[in-house]
């Protein structure tokens, strides 16, 4: 598959000029010399980088819905954004994407919902974020800056102006943030509330645009698309609304607004979704009955003459239109993809449709039947359709290639003018995943849950997992056998349906637990474990405020007494002895001797944690992450509790293989330790005797996320795991010296 080729350059001009920007949540590095930027070691100063960790994300190669992307003037080079796990820019020459937010730390992790993304038309190095998500960070909205490809972002806080939120509706709208190419100092940037911000100093400060008429939706998307036209000094602004007026454009700096003239009856009850540019000047409005992403599947594309004043629909069907993008040697050659469209695709799934014409939108060709799909070495995908488009970006130096986002990531073609195009999938490096659990047994592969993707086996952490061969959507809990590690346990499922099952080959074969442990009650999702022997499986459904208990794979359950009131309690057995589980749920240790039959409260720590930790090989030692408490270790099965010393504050903890044999088991946390303020990752070779951070300022991840979970690998010393709300897996590997 051919691929074009440019190198990224990543040389930047000398710094010309010091100027500070607020905020600042990450390092920058020298600018551009058109532009004058903050001094390297100036805007360095209190990052603290570590030298002695390598970080990433454990490859999966893909998920998570990419929401937009965006071209630039450097050929082959494109960013991306997400609904809950940051952005992405491509490095053509590695062929994966890099991601760009690591830096956000957990009270931030709200910016890693990215609502809209802009690049300087004249300078690809300036690349512009609308961050912030509704129920994360209390609604915090940030402007996101980097000078430099995205390696380094300055935050400046817009949140007293305007809301974002990159996981709301209409999050494959857009784009919202534009930056004037005439002037690159002047930024727009369109909240779901608020109505239009303004910057002329290259998003230092921001003033709202009080002439524009608008400043909320009833669907709060707000104003949704924001485009400048260079050739008439013009600003073009969407708003996510039906029946009203929802297009407007303004010709000196906004400072007033008109209705866009020649707008039907029919396109003013749609909403506008994207806009596109012609060389001619000729507008063209992507619209759907609703704001996507889920709930919309009629629409149209609209053609507007802005000089005539008139309006006309070029659609190909009435689907709801996702984007369209225009060669821009040839503006009668237009691409179209639907957007919530479910016809048969070339490998079997069902998702959206594409469109060509080569006359300006007079005829149309569906794609359908004539082109071809590949997974690029990502076998688990092969099943995967290309479905929730809502973008569209064309090579800036090859007319012949383009991407197009999806629910699960980004597929790229090269030969799109082709008789039989090629779609190939092309998100290495986006892990926009959310996982839920993971496990980590020595001479074993790593086993991960994971929300709509089920799971997968990772033999490798740096290629490709394979997906679990029993799939069932959203995995929120996974349990191996600590005495058999081909016995497993998971479960999913939601409102519809009860979807519990188990392998006992190491996940090559799976049997389904149809039978529920209360007749004529749905149960689904929660917590699951098994005894050490796997003679018991142990589920704490998520819609129930028992555990039950199985000895016969769900013939028969019963109750587990003495949990009562908690939902989904995180259970485990004790790695030694099937008679001990434990479990954990609103701050108290439970504890059952005779498997799960009758369990004892047995300690409160004041904190509502979420996870508990065991020595393997070792009967009756558990870990307690305890909080403000710090961490407790219990080596008599939870009968009593010690404190683990230098840590003032705990949320998650786990343990990874110890350097040498006979050394303790590395102990990794999430916490905070007695000698420092900074939350993060952290680890201790002696048993709490001493802590060494782990993480580092550009390193955060925006915390545990869903999993709240971190724990060490079992057999590379020195690496450990982190759940995150949209980042993925992320590891984080010592260096060797």
């Amino acid at each position: 598959m051919s691929r074009y080729k440019k190198t990224l350059s990543l040389v930047l001009a000398a710094v010309m000029s010091l100027s500070v920007l607020s905020g600042c949540s990450k390092k920058e590095t020298e600018g551009p010399a058109e532009t004058a930027q903050p001094a390297a070691e100036e805007e360095n100063a209190g990052i603290y980088e570590n030298p002695d960790w390598n970080y990433g994300q454990v490859a999966i190669g893909g998920g998570g819905f990419v929401t937009g992307i965006i071209n630039t003037n450097e050929p082959g080079l494109f960013y991306a954004r997400t609904d809950v796990g940051g952005a992405y820019r491509w490095d053509n020459d590695a062929e994966k994407w890099i991601s760009l937010n690591y830096d956000i730390t957990e009270d931030d992790k709200g910016l890693l919902g990215i609502d809209g993304i802009a690049v300087d038309p004249t300078n690809a190095a300036n690349v512009y974020l609308a961050a912030g998500t509704s129920y994360f960070s209390n609604g915090k909205t940030c402007i996101l800056i980097s000078h430099d490809y995205g390696e380094h972002f300055t935050q400046v806080d817009v949140t007293d102006k305007i809301k974002v939120s990159g996981n709301g509706m209409g999050r494959g709208n857009g784009e919202r943030i534009a930056v004037d190419p005439d002037d690159p100092d002047t930024i727009y940037c369109g909240g779901r509330t608020g109505g239009i911000i303004r910057s002329s100093d290259g998003g230092v400060t921001w003033e709202n645009v009080s002439s524009f008429p608008v400043t909320s939706t009833p669907n709060e998307n707000g104003v949704n698309i924001i485009l400048f036209d260079s050739a008439r000094s013009r600003i073009y602004a969407g708003v996510s609304r039906r029946n009203e007026d929802n297009i407007y454009y303004s010709d000196d700096k906004g400072e007033t607004w008109k209705v866009l003239p020649g707008i039907t009856d029919e396109a003013k009850g749609l909403m506008p979704t994207r806009f596109d540019l012609d060389s001619r000047g000729m507008l063209y409005v992507s619209y759907g009955v609703s704001e996507g992403p889920w709930n919309s599947g009629k629409g149209a594309l609209y053609k507007y003459d802005t000089d005539a004043g008139t309006g006309t629909n070029i659609s190909p069907a009435n689907f709801t239109v996702g984007d369209i993008v225009i060669d821009p040697d040839h503006d009668s050659n237009i691409l179209l993809v639907t957007s919530e469209v479910w016809k048969e695709q070339p490998n079997g799934a069902f998702g959206d449709l594409f469109y060509r014409t080569v006359d300006g939108g007079a005829t149309w060709e569906e794609l359908d039947g004539k082109y071809t799909m590949s997974t690029n070495g990502i076998d688990w995908i092969k099943n995967a359709a290309i479905h929730w488009c809502s973008c569209l970006a064309m090579d800036s130096g090859d007319t012949d290639r383009v991407l197009v986002n999806s629910g699960n990531g980004i597929f790229a073609c090269d030969n799109i003018w082709d008789a039989a195009p090629e779609f190939y999938f092309e998100s290495k490096g986006i892990e926009e995943v959310v996982p839920e659990d993971i496990v980590s047994y020595k001479d074993y592969p790593l086993i991960t849950a994971i929300g709509d993707y089920d799971g997968f086996v990772h033999e490798d952490i740096f290629t490709s997992a394979e997906r679990h061969t029993k799939q069932i959507g959203s995995c929120t809990s996974i349990a191996v056998a600590a005495g058999d590690h081909d016995v497993w346990a998971k479960v999913g499922g939601d409102e519809s349906g009860q979807l519990l099952c188990y392998t006992t080959d190491g996940g090559k074969t799976w049997t389904d637990i149809t039978n529920p442990p209360e007749a004529g009650k749905a149960y689904f999702k929660g917590k699951v474990a098994l005894t050490a022997d796997a003679s018991v499986l142990l589920w704490s459904p998520s819609n129930s405020y028992y555990t039950y208990r199985t000895e016969d794979w769900g013939e028969t359950w019963e109750k587990a007494e003495g949990i009562i009131g908690s939902s989904s309690v995180y259970l485990i057995g004790d790695p030694v002895n099937s008679d001990y589980v434990y479990g954990c749920a609103n701050s108290v240790l439970y504890v059952s001797s005779d498997g799960g039959k009758t369990f004892s409260r047995k300690q409160d720590t004041s904190s509502n944690y979420q996870r508990l930790a065991v020595a393997p090989g070792e009967e009756g030692k558990l870990y307690i992450p305890a909080g403000g408490s710090g961490l407790w270790v219990s080596k008599d099965h939870g009968e009593t509790v010690e404190l683990v010393k230098g840590l003032k504050f705990c949320e998650a903890v786990g343990l990874g293989a110890p350097k040498n044999e006979g050394d303790p088991y590395v102990i990794y946390v999430w916490g905070t330790p007695m000698d420092s303020d900074i939350k993060g990752i952290y680890m201790s070779e002696d048993e709490g005797g001493s802590w060494t951070r782990v993480n580092d300022d550009l390193h955060n991840f925006g915390g545990t996320g869903n999993g709240v979970f971190v724990v060490g690998d079992m057999n590379v010393y020195g690496r450990c795991y982190m759940s995150t709300v949209g980042l993925g897996i992320v590891y984080c590997d010592k260096k060797e010296k």
